[in-house]
Protein backbone atom coordinates (compact mmCIF):
# COMPACT_ATOMS: atom_id res chain seq x y z
CA UNK A 1 0.00 0.00 0.00
CA UNK A 2 1.34 3.43 -0.89
CA UNK A 3 0.55 6.61 0.93
CA UNK A 4 0.07 10.15 -0.29
CA UNK A 5 0.33 13.45 1.53
CA UNK A 6 -2.91 15.41 1.85
CA UNK A 7 -2.38 19.06 2.73
CA UNK A 8 -5.01 21.52 3.99
CA UNK A 9 -3.71 24.99 3.16
CA UNK A 10 -4.29 28.21 5.05
CA UNK A 11 -7.27 30.40 4.23
CA UNK A 12 -7.04 32.06 0.84
CA UNK A 13 -8.06 35.62 0.08
CA UNK A 14 -11.43 34.27 -1.12
CA UNK A 15 -11.94 32.56 2.25
CA UNK A 16 -11.57 28.93 1.19
CA UNK A 17 -9.03 26.32 2.22
CA UNK A 18 -7.48 24.41 -0.65
CA UNK A 19 -6.94 20.71 -0.07
CA UNK A 20 -4.20 19.16 -2.21
CA UNK A 21 -2.82 15.69 -2.75
CA UNK A 22 0.94 15.22 -3.20
CA UNK A 23 1.79 11.83 -4.67
CA UNK A 24 4.67 10.58 -6.80
CA UNK A 25 6.02 14.08 -7.38
CA UNK A 26 2.68 15.43 -8.55
CA UNK A 27 0.37 17.95 -6.89
CA UNK A 28 -3.38 17.82 -7.41
CA UNK A 29 -6.03 20.16 -6.03
CA UNK A 30 -8.82 18.02 -4.61
CA UNK A 31 -11.25 20.62 -3.34
CA UNK A 32 -11.55 24.11 -1.93
CA UNK A 33 -13.52 24.01 1.32
CA UNK A 34 -15.43 27.18 2.22
CA UNK A 35 -16.00 26.40 5.88
CA UNK A 36 -14.90 23.96 8.53
CA UNK A 37 -18.03 21.83 8.14
CA UNK A 38 -17.29 21.17 4.47
CA UNK A 39 -13.67 20.40 5.27
CA UNK A 40 -14.68 17.84 7.92
CA UNK A 41 -17.22 16.24 5.56
CA UNK A 42 -14.67 16.01 2.74
CA UNK A 43 -11.90 14.58 4.94
CA UNK A 44 -14.30 12.09 6.53
CA UNK A 45 -15.44 10.97 3.09
CA UNK A 46 -11.80 10.55 2.08
CA UNK A 47 -11.27 8.14 4.97
CA UNK A 48 -9.54 10.39 7.52
CA UNK A 49 -10.29 9.02 10.98
CA UNK A 50 -11.95 11.56 13.29
CA UNK A 51 -11.56 14.65 11.08
CA UNK A 52 -13.43 16.76 13.66
CA UNK A 53 -10.37 16.58 15.95
CA UNK A 54 -8.14 18.20 13.37
CA UNK A 55 -9.57 21.60 14.28
CA UNK A 56 -7.32 21.64 17.32
CA UNK A 57 -4.24 21.75 15.10
CA UNK A 58 -2.76 24.89 13.64
CA UNK A 59 -2.86 25.24 9.89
Amino acid sequence: MTSALVVVHRLSISGGRRVTLHDRGRNQILVTAYGDHYLVVFLGGAGVAEPEGLGNRSF
